[in-house]
């Protein structure tokens, strides 16, 4: 039987979630699905529902799959798939509706994947390197230089012209400017990005400017109490290269100066120059790799 987590039995559950994502349980954009058997909690999926835009610039639902897990004594009959299909039953009132999966590369990646294709899901070909920061990275790991030129930056020291926060780009050139990126933008990671500009962390997230048009764009998407996503990092073709060194650099510097020190960050590094930045900043820091899912022909699906 599948049943909605609440808090009042969510202690029964935590079990089956990584501490590294049970924060995200206490999210008021996540939901939890619970699997009991026998009045044993036996499975768990983790789910969150957001406003996107897809390649066409046109709206639609993102239903973000961030775990799903069955306990080891249960295993191989079939709680993962009864939960899914309850996903599926809530989805299905949604029109215009993308769930998305992410799958680390690694142990028991094959099996996982097999089991989401066979319930709809095509991935993309490529590999999506991540990378996770943490305060101690920033102590320990930047260049000394480099971490001179990320504290002067936030610090508002020899900031380039045309370096601006967020909340300095009106909502509605945000929304034209996101539109225009994921025209431009030849893979179908960046599609689940909202053109919301308040659903990302002000503080952090950043642009260049240049006669009234932004040039770059970096974003962070404000997720738990302790972890921020960046989710893009880019820059439209005829923007200078360096201006996404300064967007990052800035960032950097913004989160070490302002953010709790508990707070991690997680880079998403699609494209090979945003990886490449992130290694030079972060050299010590491993890249590891996940791959993405999509299922949008939910009504057909049994």
């Amino acid at each position: 039987m599948v049943i909605k987590v609440d808090d009042t039995i969510l202690d029964s559950f935590l079990p089956l979630i990584p501490e590294e994502i049970q924060d995200y349980s206490e999210e008021s954009e996540v939901y939890c699905l619970g699997c009991v058997r026998d009045d044993t909690a036996v499975g768990i999926l983790m789910f969150a529902l957001s406003d996107g835009v897809n390649g066409s610039g046109d709206p639609e639902v993102i239903v973000m799959l961030y775990w799903i897990c069955t306990a080891e004594d249960y295993r191989g009959q079939g709680v993962a798939e009864e939960l899914l299909k309850a996903l599926f039953d809530i989805v299905r009132h949604s029109p215009d509706s993308v769930i998305i999966c992410n799958i680390p590369l690694g142990l028991g990646f094959d099996q996982a994947q097999d089991f989401f294709a066979s319930h709809g899901f095509e991935f993309d070909a490529n590999e999506i390197p991540v990378m996770e920061i943490t305060k101690e990275d920033c102590r320990k790991q930047i260049h000394e230089v480099d971490k001179d030129k990320a504290l002067d930056l936030a610090n508002g020291m020899d900031k380039p012209e045309g370096l601006v926060s967020l909340d300095m780009i009106s909502k509605v050139k945000f929304r034209k400017t996101v539109k225009k990126m994921l025209e431009d933008e030849e893979f179908t990671y960046y599609y689940n990005l909202t053109d919301d500009r308040e659903a990302y962390d002000m503080e952090i997230s950043s642009a260049f400017m240049k006669n009234d048009e932004v040039t770059s764009l970096a974003l962070f998407r404000k997720t738990s109490g302790d972890e921020l996503h960046m989710v893009m990092l880019d820059a439209l073709s005829n923007a200078d290269p360096r201006e996404m060194l300064d967007l990052l650099h800035y960032s950097a510097g913004k989160y070490y100066l302002e953010k709790p020190d508990d707070m991690r960050v997680r880079l998403t590094l699609w494209k090979e120059k945003s990886r490449k930045l992130a290694e030079h900043i972060f050299p010590d820091k491993d890249v590891f790799r996940v791959k993405r899912g999509y299922c949008r022909q939910i009504d057909s699906i049994k």
